[in-house]
C-alpha cells in the first residue's frame, strides 16, 4: 500500500475512558482523504469523545488511532512540539466556538495561523503582513471583511459562526473537524453556515468530520455518515435519499 493510499484517520478497536466510564468502546473505522463524514447519535453517544480523541484531547486507553499518520496512542511518548504540529494540520470549528471576544475578529482568524509564525510574535500580535492579508481574505470569503476590526465579542451567533470558519480558513489544513456547527442558531443563520461549510469543504477538498445533530442536515454535509451509540459505532452508511428516516430508525 503507497502511502498516498493510507487513511487519514484510522481507528482500530478505539477504547477511551474517563475512569469507569467508557466514553468510545471498541470503535473501528477508517476514513479517506477528501472523505466527508457526518456522526451522529444521541446525547452521550460519544460523537464529541471521537472528535476530541481526533486531536489528542482525548487520551487513547486501548487499542489503535492515527491521524494524517500520526499514531495518537503513543501521544504521551513523543515530543510535545509532534502533537502541536499534528493540531496544526487539523482545523476545527467547536461547538463552543472557542474565540476570544475581547479580540478582534481579524485577530481571532489570525489565531488560526499561528503555528506559521514565531511563538513570540503570536503573544504580542504582531502578526506579518502576509498573514494578515491571508486572514482578511479567509474573512472575504464568508462575507464578514466588513468586521475584520470589531470586537468578536459584539457579533451575533450566525457572524461568530462565520469567524470561527474564517479561522479553519486561515489555517489552510487538510482535516477539518466540526462539532454541531449550527447549535444555537436561528434558522436563517443555520442555513448560511450548512451552506459556507459545504461550499468551503467543497473547495478546498478537505477531509471533513463533522458531529450533527438536526438529521435533515446530513445530506448536506456528507457523503458517508456513522452511527454512535452509548460509545459504540453501530452503523456505518453512504448517504442516500432517505437516509435521515433510516437514521432515525437506527437512533429508535
Amino acid at each position: 500500500m503507497t502511502t498516498a493510499a493510507l487513511p487519514v484517520i484510522d481507528a482500530q478497536n478505539l477504547q477511551i475512558r474517563v475512569g469507569q466510564h467508557a466514553l468510545l468502546r471498541e470503535v473501528t473505522l477508517s476514513i479517506a482523504a477528501g472523505e466527508r463524514v457526518a456522526i451522529v447519535g444521541h446525547n452521550g453517544a460519544g460523537k464529541s469523545s471521537l472528535l476530541r480523541a481526533l486531536t489528542g484531547f482525548n487520551a487513547v486507553d486501548a487499542g489503535a488511532l492515527s491521524v494524517l499518520g500520526f499514531a495518537l496512542q503513543q501521544a504521551h511518548a513523543r515530543p510535545p512540539r509532534e502533537l502541536r504540529m499534528l493540531r496544526s494540520r487539523i482545523a476545527q470549528v467547536h461547538q463552543g466556538l472557542c474565540l476570544v471576544g475581547r479580540l478582534s475578529v481579524l485577530d481571532n482568524v489570525l489565531i488560526g495561523g499561528a503555528a506559521r509564525s514565531p511563538t513570540w510574535l503570536t503573544w504580542l500580535r504582531r502578526w506579518p503582513l502576509h498573514e494578515r492579508e491571508r486572514a482578511v481574505t479567509a474573512l472575504r470569503r464568508v462575507g464578514m471583511a466588513w468586521a475584520a476590526g470589531r470586537r468578536t465579542d459584539t457579533l451575533s451567533g450566525g457572524e461568530r459562526q462565520k469567524v470561527a470558519i474564517a479561522r479553519a480558513l486561515h489555517q489552510d489544513a487538510p482535516v477539518l473537524l466540526a462539532d454541531e456547527p449550527t447549535a444555537s442558531l436561528d434558522a436563517e443563520a443555520a442555513e448560511e453556515v450548512v451552506s459556507l461549510l459545504a461550499t468551503v469543504v467543497a473547495e478546498r477538498r478537505a477531509t471533513f468530520v463533522c458531529v450533527v445533530h438536526d438529521l435533515d442536515l446530513v445530506p448536506r454535509l456528507a457523503d458517508r455518515v456513522i452511527v454512535l451509540r452509548r460509545g459504540q459505532l453501530v452503523a456505518d452508511m453512504r448517504v442516500h435519499v432517505g437516509i435521515a428516516g433510516e437514521l432515525r430508525e437506527v437512533l429508535r
